[in-house]
C-alpha cells in the first residue's frame, strides 16, 4: 500500500511540476519529498532542529574503569543495557563495548544499539618497555643500558629460587659493558643455572675474562596503569655472531599474566555494573 501510494504521489508531482511532499515520520522530523526535473524521491532529517533529539545516541571512550562502570550506570539499564569484552591475550588485546540500548529479552522488541561506550585499559608504562624489548636482539652495551634504565622491576628469588637481584643483575650489566671490545670466546652453562662466558683479546688469547650471565630472571611490573603489579618470568638468551654476542630475554607466558590481570578489570566491572556481560565482537556479522 504505501508503495502504491509513493507511485500515485510521485504521478502526480510530475503533473503538477511542482516539488511535493509525499509523507513525514509521526515526530514530522523526516520529510520525504519529490523534486523536479527527475523527480527523484528525497528525504531530509529535520530532527536537528528539534529542542531535543528523540532518543539517546552516542559513542564515547572512556579512560578508567571507574569512569567507564559510572558511564554505563548512569545512562543504560539492567534490562536493555550489555557489556561485551573482546580479548586476544597472545597480542596482548583487551577492550570492552557496552551497548546501552541493546536488544532485550523479549523477543518481540528490537532496539537500535547505537548509543556505545568502549574502555581499553591503559597499559603501564613498565609493561610496554618489556614488551617492547620481548625477543629483541640488542648488543652488550644496548642490553646493559636497557638493565640500567629497568634495574628497579627486577624482583629477586623468592621461596629459595636461584634467581638474580637487582644487584646482581646491576653487576652483569656493568661486566657486559666491560667486555663490549673483547672477542667472545666460550660459554659454559653451570649447575646453578647460570652460564660463564669467556672473553679474550682480539691480539692476545692468553688475556682472559670471565663473567657470569644468569639464564633466568623475574620482574615486578603493573601490567595496566595504576593497577597492581604482577610477576613476570624472563629467560636471558645469547648468541655469537663473528666472536660478538648479542643478547635477548623472552618474557615466558606474558598472555597468561596480561589474562590474570584482564580478569581482575572484567570481576570489577561485572560486579559494579550487574549488566549481562558477553565476551565476543558485539558487532561481528
Amino acid at each position: 500500500m504505501e508503495d502504491l501510494k509513493s507511485n500515485i504521489a510521485e504521478t502526480l508531482a510530475r503533473e503538477m511540476k511542482t516539488p511535493l511532499e509525499i509523507g513525514s515520520d509521526t515526530a514530522g522530523a523526516v520529510r520525504r519529498i519529490a523534486l523536479p526535473p527527475n523527480w527523484n524521491l528525497r528525504e531530509y532529517d529535520d530532527s536537528k532542529f528539534l529542542a531535543a533529539p528523540k532518543r539517546k545516541k552516542a559513542s564515547v571512550r572512556l579512560r578508567t574503569p571507574e569512569d567507564f562502570i559510572d558511564y554505563v550506570k548512569r545512562h543504560g539499564s539492567l534490562t536493555d543495557s550489555t557489556i561485551w569484552c573482546e580479548a586476544d591475550y597472545p597480542k596482548g588485546e583487551v577492550a570492552f563495548t557496552s551497548i546501552l540500548n541493546d536488544n532485550g529479552e523479549d523477543p518481540g522488541a528490537a532496539a537500535w544499539r547505537d548509543h556505545l561506550a568502549y574502555f581499553q585499559p591503559e597499559f603501564s608504562e613498565e609493561w610496554k618497555r618489556w614488551i617492547g624489548g620481548h625477543k629483541k636482539a640488542m648488543n652488550q652495551v644496548e642490553f646493559a643500558a636497557f638493565l640500567e634504565e629497568n634495574l628497579k622491576d627486577v624482583v629477586g628469588p623468592t621461596d629459595g629460587e636461584n634467581l638474580p637481584t637487582g644487584a646482581q643483575m646491576l653487576e652483569m650489566a656493568l661486566a657486559f659493558e666491560a667486555t663490549q671490545d673483547f672477542r667472545f670466546k666460550s660459554g659454559v652453562r653451570l649447575a646453578n643455572g647460570g652460564i660463564n662466558l669467556s672473553f679474550v683479546q682480539d691480539d692476545d688469547d692468553a688475556t682472559l675474562q670471565k663473567m657470569q650471565m644468569f639464564e633466568k630472571f623475574a620482574i615486578g611490573i603493573p601490567v595496566f596503569r595504576n593497577r597492581d603489579a604482577y610477576r613476570v618470568d624472563a629467560r636471558l638468551r645469547y648468541r655469537v655472531r663473528d666472536a660478538k654476542l648479542t643478547f635477548n630475554y623472552e618474557l615466558v607466558r606474558f598472555d597468561k599474566v596480561l589474562e590474570a590481570a584482564a580478569n581482575g578489570v572484567i570481576a570489577t566491572i561485572r560486579e559494579k555494573t550487574g549488566n549481562p556481560f558477553f565476551f565476543g565482537d558485539p558487532f561481528a556479522n
